[in-house]
């Protein structure tokens, strides 16, 4: 099935009467961060696994927040699928980092979302 919405239509028979409709989100497939997070003086590298088939490009979360609270999250997005890295400065230096990713395919204007990887951790240098 392509991304979007799908709906099916089921019509009883026989004996019983009726039908009943449902409609479904399909989302893409998600991705992985592949490796270790390259750190760097108040920055850092992260790669990914490219997932060129059904998405329109990334999501990449920043967070010095385990849970990935909103106030220490930053979130920067890739709009092409063929890129597999990401270089993110003018972070703190020596300070945790969590990192996780997702596809995402626009599909009518409306946004379709994998779901996130597993979380990965980095401490920036000096």
């Amino acid at each position: 099935m392509k991304v979007g919405k799908a709906t099916a239509t089921i019509k009883l028979k026989g004996n019983y009467e009726g039908t009943l409709t449902k409609t479904f989100t399909i989302c893409p497939k998600g991705t992985t961060i592949s490796g270790k997070i390259a750190a760097k003086s108040k920055g850092l590298t992260v790669k990914w696994k490219k997932q060129t088939k059904s998405t329109t490009g990334y999501q990449i979360q920043i967070s010095s927040n385990k849970k990935f609270a909103k106030k220490a999250t930053v979130t920067k997005t890739v709009k092409k699928n063929s890129t597999t890295k990401l270089t993110v400065n003018k972070l703190k230096s020596k300070k945790k980092y969590y990192v996780r990713v997702r596809t995402y395919k626009v599909v009518k204007g409306k946004k379709y979302c994998s779901s996130w990887s597993k979380s990965k951790t980095v401490t920036t240098k000096k």
